[in-house]
């Protein structure tokens, strides 16, 4: 069951660069910002994948046609303004949305993330988005997937096979499933997926 479930995850990862998702998007709970910031800490202290998680965030963003403020810009900025904590979400949303002319911050909730040691061949996950307004709003959009992915063998051909064998069956399609580099591709590939449930802004 454990291998069904990792293959179908990365058969949906995969479809990020292949087939169109045909769900809807989730709709906005009030007005649609135009400028969106990710909120560049989260919540799991000791997380030691933080930075790699955010990874692709504002690209996601942006990729829904929202002017996002990239992540090494906006906590540089936080920072330097004393407006930088440690937590899943700032304390002073309209401070925040001000110092960095932004309508909106996307939280990412990290509930659990793990990593095997040794070589990056597997993964485990719960995590959430978040929307927060910073124009009194309050939560704009959420959206949540847990999950799990492991590497595929690079050659699962049998080396017993007659060479005169009938060829095996290929999934309608081909074989999507994809393999990450890092923590930074996989998140990346999460955040697509996750923001793909946003609705587009309409400039």
């Amino acid at each position: 069951m454990r291998a069904v479930r990792e293959t179908l995850l990365g058969l949906a990862l995969a479809g990020l660069g292949g087939c169109q998702a045909t769900f809807s998007p989730t709709p906005l709970r009030g007005p649609s910002p135009q400028g969106v910031a990710v909120w560049p800490t989260v919540a799991t202290a000791a997380l030691p994948f933080e930075r790699d998680l955010l990874a692709g965030a504002d690209a996601a963003l942006r990729a829904n046609g929202y002017r996002a403020v990239a992540v090494a810009v906006g906590a540089q900025m936080l920072a330097e303004r004393g407006l930088l904590k440690a937590g899943a979400e700032p304390a002073d949303l309209a401070r925040v949305g001000k110092e960095l002319a932004v309508d909106a911050v996307l939280c990412l909730d990290v509930r659990a993330f793990e990593v095997p040691s040794g070589a990056f061949d597997s993964a485990r996950w719960d995590l959430g988005w978040r929307l927060l307004s910073t124009r009194g709003h309050g939560v704009l959009w959420e959206h949540e997937h847990h999950g799990a992915w492991a590497r595929r063998d690079l050659d699962t051909r049998d080396p017993l096979r007659p060479l005169d064998a009938e060829k095996e069956v290929v999934p309608f399609g081909g074989d999507r499933q994809r393999d990450f580099r890092d923590v930074a591709d996989l998140a990346a590939n999460l955040h697509r997926m996750a923001l793909a449930h946003l609705p587009r802004h309409q400039r």
